[in-house]
């Protein structure tokens, strides 16, 4: 079909893309219903609009930049504050249950797989994707995404029932919360000296405006960009070098060694990049683009007959992580409110775990959850890279 803008109207199409993801982020932070869509599902059912509408092309050479070039730079600017020492130190059995946490994705998605085998294409690389972003978050589905290269019309809808899935825990994690009974059975020091007032949640709270010079954009894109040509050399190296095995696979991949390097860069030079504002607005901006372009592409009847399964898949996922870590977490007889967060920050990220601890009054607990939040950045795509490529062994 002839779309109103052409493939090779290179300029018009960027204008598009970049009006159209900052329409989602708009929305996001100036409407409750906005928010609770989220603005990636926002940029991603706007996109597909756009494109099955007419108005743009379901391919052309600008689309691949995107997937090529932003979300490798993406990943350095989120984890400019992966600071391994500091993430250990200040969280302390925080840092204990996030790992319950994501055991708990893990073994949700071996779980799904097992369960829904048969029923859903590449259902081997949905469940490294699903580990990663369960694990860590957005920046992590799109990596592992980007590894496995798998088609619009499976990702999208997997996004759509991840973010919705996710909202829906959330509203679980505080329901538990609040309960009376998981108080009596789980410590819950936390708990008891909030006010238990909502203080805010919405992504415009999140995202308040801070002090950003052009010095600091300098540095963030001087970092990422020798982050990630440095990964690339590596990633370069292992591939000409070795054959082709489960450990090169891994090792090897280019989003798992922008990881590596990021964090190490960050722990090795903290005290120089505390100094540094601008990164997580950066990095975020440049995944909402990613989120619109792979929206383009994708056919609305193929994305919607995708859901129902993808939704199950997600939701099996999000309970065995809940069920894993409110298990063990009772035998280590961690904090309730410590175990909620870990959750939360597993399936939605930094902002999801800061959100909770905000609007609950754990003040105490917000900079640890902010911590491990990053600290699921930075091993989500390990993890999701490693899940996806054992279950294409097994199944």
């Amino acid at each position: 079909m002839n779309s109103l803008i052409s493939p090779d109207n290179t300029w018009a199409l960027w204008a598009v893309i970049i009006v159209g993801t900052t329409t989602a982020i708009w929305l996001e932070q100036s409407y409750k219903w906005a928010a609770k869509l989220s603005g990636p599902v926002l940029a991603l059912v706007l996109a597909m609009v756009l494109s099955n509408i007419g108005v743009m092309p379901t391919e052309a050479p600008s689309y691949a930049f995107v997937g090529d070039f932003l979300v490798p730079l993406a990943i350095p600017l989120l984890l400019l504050r992966a600071n391994l020492f500091q993430i250990a130190e200040q969280t302390g059995w925080m840092f204990v249950a996030f790992h319950i946490s994501i055991l708990g994705t893990v073994l949700g998605a071996a779980l799904a797989t097992v369960l829904l085998q048969g029923n859903i294409d590449h259902i081997a690389e949905i469940a490294g994707i699903m580990t990663a972003s369960y694990s860590g978050g957005g920046v992590n589905f799109f990596a592992v995404r980007e590894s496995f290269g798998v088609s619009e019309n499976l990702t999208n809808p997997l996004l759509v029932a991840d973010n919705f899935i996710m909202a829906g825990m959330i509203l679980v994690l505080l329901a538990i919360a609040g309960s009376s009974w998981f108080r009596r059975y789980y410590p819950a020091p936390h708990s008891s000296e909030s006010n238990d007032q909502s203080i805010g949640t919405t992504a415009s709270e999140h995202w308040q405006p801070k002090p950003i010079g052009l010095l600091d954009i300098a540095k963030c894109f001087a970092i990422a960009l020798s982050v990630v040509a440095c990964a690339h050399q590596l990633h370069r190296i292992v591939v000409s070098n070795f054959n082709p095995s489960i450990a090169t696979s891994i090792f090897g991949n280019m989003f798992v060694l922008v990881t590596f390097f990021s964090m190490l860069v960050a722990t090795c030079f903290h005290r120089l990049l505390e100094k540094i504002n601008g990164a997580d607005e950066l990095g975020s901006f440049m995944l909402y683009v990613f989120l619109f372009a792979i929206g383009l592409p994708a056919d609305i009847l193929t994305v919607l007959r995708n859901v129902p399964l993808l939704f199950l898949f997600c939701l099996i996922m999000a309970l065995t992580n809940l069920t894993v870590t409110l298990i063990l977490g009772k035998l280590l007889k961690i904090d309730l409110e410590e175990l909620l967060i870990c959750v939360s920050a597993t399936l939605g990220g930094p902002p999801t775990a800061v959100a909770l601890a905000i609007a609950k009054g754990w003040t105490n607990l917000i900079v640890p959850a902010l911590l491990v939040g990053i600290w699921g950045y930075v091993v989500g795509t390990f993890l999701g890279v490693l899940v996806g490529e054992l279950m294409l062994k097994i199944v």
